[in-house]
């Protein structure tokens, strides 16, 4: 992350919690970032943080981000507490995008993923 970039969200933060700058104001200089740059994994939580700004662009307080959560996003940028995200996709798509791996067909990997029950044989045991 541009040490930069992470003071200057801060800041944006902090202006906006102590009403030194308006949520449309705010949320114009977010989306202005996020429009121009794109962003890797490892900075998942700026744009985050960044479109939790963009969010305050509704002149209804009711619909803008939560002030916990810019509090939480501005403590997570200081390395205050740690930001824990989940990310969930489809398995089977990401293994399509993928040209190293061969793809079952969808009956026969579901059909392959049942549990076998194990054999009995006629003295009772299991084997």
């Amino acid at each position: 992350m541009s040490k930069e970039l992470t003071e200057e969200v801060i800041e944006r933060i902090e202006n906006y919690l102590a009403g030194k700058s308006t949520g449309q104001e705010t949320a114009a200089w977010a989306v202005g970032v996020l429009t121009r740059r794109s962003f890797n994994a490892s900075e998942k939580l700026m744009e985050d943080a960044l479109t939790a700004l963009a969010g305050l662009h509704d002149g209804d307080e009711r619909f803008d981000t939560a002030r916990e959560d810019l509090i939480y996003f501005k403590n997570c940028l200081l390395a205050r507490v740690p930001y824990t995200v989940s990310l969930e996709f489809p398995a089977r798509a990401t293994a399509e995008e993928q040209s190293t791996y061969r793809v079952e067909p969808e009956e026969t990997t579901a059909r392959e993923l049942k549990p076998r029950r194990p054999s009995v044989q006629g003295s009772g045991r299991r084997e």
